[in-house]
């Protein structure tokens, strides 16, 4: 599965970014702090500047250095705590394509001594491989960050990547992908479903051990 990124101005984007929920309580506070200074500056409101004098409240530093304390703290322990999800999300996405990728490729190369006949075997590996591309996809979507006003143009997006020819998938099953909510646990069932029939068929002939180490990995990367 090829996966495009986008380059140039991403850091100014502001889908997925927390600075829009942050600007609107900051520019709140910053409009406020520059009212009371232009009423300070001004002299307009008697009451504020006897509280500007010498040993009130807007002169005593013990208050702001604790309030900014506190603040800084807060700032860095959610900083800290952010960046510890985010390398934690990074890795599950990896072991995530990991463990498909071995599944993948552990089911194609069971095939080395099938039973069956090459036509069964390689219309077997076409599917399943066209099924691994299509889940890997659906699952990096499903995490995609598509709220905001352009929910619908987001999906779009990022139900965009590309997939290993899916134009051999048939109408009915793209058909049940769109419409189905659960699109990566259906997906998900379909090759489980497939790696159970072809037991039958005599495609996958290896023994039980060493097949059900393939369930395995498929399960651990869903999770």
């Amino acid at each position: 599965m090829t996966i495009a990124y986008s380059h140039g101005l991403d850091m100014c984007k502001l889908s997925g970014s927390v600075f829009p929920s942050a600007m609107k309580p900051a520019l709140a506070s910053a409009i406020v702090t520059l009212m009371l200074n232009l009423l300070l500056y001004l002299d307009i409101v008697p009451s504020l500047t006897e509280l500007s004098k010498e040993g009130m409240v807007f002169e005593d530093s013990a208050a702001w250095t604790g309030f900014s304390s506190l603040v800084g703290f807060l700032v860095v322990f959610r900083t800290s705590q952010a960046y510890t999800r985010f390398w934690d999300g990074c890795t599950a996405c990896h072991m995530m394509r990991a463990e498909w990728f071995d599944a993948c490729s552990s089911l194609c190369a069971f095939c080395k001594h099938s039973k069956s006949g090459e036509e069964a075997v390689l219309t077997f590996q076409n599917t399943l491989v066209r099924l691994f591309s299509m889940l890997h996809a659906l699952a990096l979507a499903e995490i995609e960050d598509c709220s905001g006003e352009n929910e619908t143009e987001a999906w779009k997006a990022a139900f965009g990547y590309e997939l290993i020819d899916v134009e051999a998938i048939d109408t009915k099953s793209l058909k049940a992908i769109k419409e189905c909510e659960c699109k990566v646990e259906l997906v998900f069932q379909w090759i489980q479903q497939l790696m159970v029939e072809e037991i039958n068929t005599g495609v996958l002939s290896i023994p039980a051990p060493l097949l059900s180490r393939s369930f395995q990995e498929l399960a651990t990367g869903m999770v």
